[in-house]
């Protein structure tokens, strides 16, 4: 959900010399002195619950609550204030001085990283239209060129470099370019790109042939639905960073004509469009945490038209099928805990039935064990996505139209499973841009010890032809294993719990890096990684726990109970229990001995919590861009993505929440006096979705409260946002750092 960099006033020349000079000044007394940065404490009343002038939700104390935050002068929304700045640089000055011992050692295990990439390398080619589209990586180059050719021919074309993208940009180290997307006549390709890391986007619509100079829209959340080859649909963000416009754009108008075509008021809901597989609609989605609206724009209109209104707590994704004129949709409508799949007519799209076989019989209707997402209908078969045994599936129906004529629901055999050979593995849809693949469809298949596999599957036959296998140079599967545990939280509940280990490493009370999420019902995969080569590969075992706030369902409790139920709201406490009763248990059983834990943006409100509650569990912790500021951030709605996250955590302006939240909001639970885990904090000053004050924040606490608050250190990357160095070579050096400094925590560093 990033601005391009503004350069500062010519005028301001002379106070940025004197502030070049100020940073040089506290990053050398920084490195010389190994004295970690203490920011003075200037306390500000923060205020939770109604206050005059801003929606805080609609039930907020009143009168309300009055805290402390003895830290909010770090925050700066223009990321420009010199003495915050200058903070930044000394807290980065003091973590190189107190890692550079392990400068070579760094130096190394990047070395060691990248020979584990294939630089030059193809992905699989996939057809759209008239042409074979795919990507390229180059040695030497940081990032990807995009190319395709015409079906039939071998005269492949370079359309986009984005190498030569980040060119035009301030800092050509953070470009991020995404939704590549060609018109439907293939003449033209729409990009998003976005310098900074704050994930504003342009869209930059280049003409293939050269005919016209690009055309730009500025300030978009990136990517484009094509209504043909000289209309788009794009969507814009608010003041808070919400995408919250749809907007539509005629090829060779300037962008202020554009016409607005949806505008989304609630704060808690976002907007997106896309258009839909076999063309014949524009769909246009509002959705908040726990409920969806969809509408949609033929092909022959121009207004968007409801599919069906919203419902609190009712969610729904839909698909088009022009050959039966129908819409397909997976919904759990009706007080359903999981989904189940529906049809209804286009002319009537609020109309759902059940999608019936043949015989009469519902195909994936409701099933508690087992979790539908999103419908692609193609034109012989629909698929849909979800999980069930705790794992990721696809399920294939096969459709057959009812002749020519509009139908409610087209008729269609029983859906199969896709069958996979590992007992663990995560798998996708892959790149399936035609309509009429004819029986062919595309996936992705990996396990924590298989890379990546690109695979056709056969809708006929159910069989499955490898295209290709992602090459890992250096790497023996056969020295790997996997396991998967089951671990009984303190209330009885089972977390699932995935080891990885290399064999002849393998021993009793290893050390381990303990990885976790746990929130949005995001599910945490087993999925190849070559970059933890580099800690298996010296003793370690990675081990990531599956825990309540997740999407991965376990194996007693359905995705509902396992997310809705148990890990959201007034139950979030269970994410962090699971976590550190997962930690205990491997530590009991003899499997782990030292162990650290780590976990990224939601994942840092879980190891922030973890560390406060079981202090002596770990020897090392890596946040990285950690939400741990809980209640200054829910409470302000002007922070991006408050609003929409109070159906995730609760809203702390009210009364029901207020004390929960506050219970378990890391930066308010640390511990005074007590010695913690060596604390590696990981940021962007970019960054939307986590803002940089608040690990900077953080790590002022811990050291003003904890015994060893000097072993805190703090990273922020000055140039990236919330996904760290867009630069592939950047970014393996950023995870060698992290990396080293934990195996020098671990005594590996060698």
């Amino acid at each position: 959900m990033a601005m391009i960099a503004r350069r500062l006033a010519l005028g301001a020349a002379a106070a940025t010399s004197l502030f070049n000079e100020r940073v040089q000044a506290l990053s050398a007394a920084a490195k010389s002195k190994a004295v970690p940065p203490v920011a003075p404490r200037r306390p500000k009343d923060i205020l939770f619950g109604k206050v005059a002038g801003e929606d805080r939700g609609p039930n907020p104390m009143d009168p309300p609550i009055v805290r402390q935050d003895p830290y909010f002068w770090l925050r700066d929304d223009t990321r420009k204030d010199k003495d915050i700045l200058a903070h930044l640089d000394a807290e980065n000055a003091y973590s190189q001085a107190q890692t550079a011992h392990l400068e070579q050692f760094r130096e190394s295990l990047y070395q060691e990283m990248l020979s584990h990439v294939k630089e030059d390398d193809d992905t699989v080619p996939y057809k759209d239209g008239d042409y074979m589209y795919w990507s390229r990586t180059v040695k030497g180059l940081s990032y990807r060129q995009y190319l395709r050719k015409r079906v039939g021919t071998e005269d492949e074309v370079i359309y986009l470099d984005v190498n030569e993208v980040s060119k035009t940009l301030p800092n050509p180290k953070q470009c991020v370019v995404n939704q590549v997307e060609a018109s439907p006549d293939g003449s033209k390709i729409a990009y998003a790109v976005d310098g900074t890391g704050y994930e504003t986007y342009d869209i930059v619509v280049k003409y293939l042939d050269g005919s016209k100079p690009d055309e730009t829209i500025t300030k978009t959340m990136g990517g484009v639905a094509w209504k043909d080859e000289k209309t788009f649909y794009y969507v814009v963000e608010d003041k808070s960073h919400r995408p919250y416009q749809v907007w539509r754009h005629v090829l060779g108008e300037a962008q202020d004509q554009d016409q607005l075509v949806y505008e989304e008021l609630d704060d808690l809901y976002n907007v997106a469009c896309w258009r839909s597989l076999d063309g014949s609609l524009i769909f246009i989605e509002a959705e908040s945490k726990e409920t969806t609206e969809l509408r949609f724009i033929p092909q022959s209109g121009t207004e968007p038209v409801l599919v069906r209104k919203r419902e609190p707590g009712v969610r729904y994704d839909a698909a088009s099928h022009a050959p039966s004129s129908s819409l397909i949709l997976t919904s759990n409508i009706g007080g359903l805990r999981n989904r189940a799949l529906f049809t209804a007519p286009v002319s009537a799209p609020a109309d759902w039935t059940p999608l019936m076989d043949s015989e009469g019989a519902a195909v994936l209707p409701h099933d508690e064990g087992r979790s539908l997402d999103n419908p692609r209908a193609f034109k012989d078969f629909v698929v849909v996505t979800g999980r069930e045994d705790g794992f990721t599936q696809i399920w294939v129906a096969p459709l057959t139209a009812s002749g020519d004529q509009e139908c409610s629901a087209p008729v269609a055999a029983q859906a199969h499973r896709m069958q996979f050979e590992a007992d663990a593995f995560t798998a996708r849809l892959g790149a399936n841009a035609e309509f009429d693949p004819q029986q062919q469809l595309r996936v992705t298949y990996s396990s924590t010890v298989a890379p990546g596999s690109t695979m056709q599957y056969d809708i006929a036959t159910k069989g499955y032809e490898v295209l290709k296998v992602a090459p890992v140079p250096n790497y023996d599967a056969t020295l790997y294993d996997t396991e998967r545990l089951e671990v009984p939280a303190r209330d009885g509940v089972k977390i699932p719990v995935t080891l990885f280990w290399r064999k002849d490493q393998k021993k009793p009370k290893m050390p381990t890096h303990l990885y976790g999420y746990g929130s949005y019902g995001i599910s945490m995969d087993p999925s190849f990684s070559a970059s933890r080569l580099a800690l298996v590969d010296r003793g370690i075992c990675y081990a990531i726990a599956h825990i309540r706030g997740g999407g991965e369902m376990g194996h007693h409790l359905c995705h509902h109970e396992w997310y809705e139920k148990q890990g959201k709201y007034l139950a979030k406490k269970n994410t962090f229990h699971d976590f550190v009763d997962c930690a205990r248990y491997l530590k009991e059983k003899g499997i782990s001995g030292d162990m650290s834990c780590e976990g990224r943006s939601a994942g840092g409100l879980l190891v922030g919590n973890a560390v406060n509650l079981a202090p002596e569990a770990f020897n090392a912790c890596i946040a990285g861009v950690p939400f741990v500021d809980l209640m200054t951030t829910m409470c302000d709605p002007s922070i991006p993505l408050t609003t929409e996250e109070w159906e995730e955590w609760g809203n702390p302006n009210e009364a029901k929440y207020h004390d929960y939240m506050l219970s378990y909001s890391p930066i308010d639970n640390v511990q005074a006096g007590v010695t913690y885990p060596q604390m590696l904090l990981v940021s962007g000053l970019n960054d939307p979705r986590v803002a940089y004050w608040e690990p900077a924040k953080w790590a002022q606490v811990l050291r003003h409260e904890i015994a060893n608050g000097d072993e805190t250190l703090v990273k922020m990357d000055m140039s990236a946002g919330h996904f760290s160095a867009a630069d592939r070579y950047r970014y393996l050096r950023e995870l060698a750092f992290d990396y080293a400094w934990l195996l020098d925590v671990f005594g590996k560093a060698e």
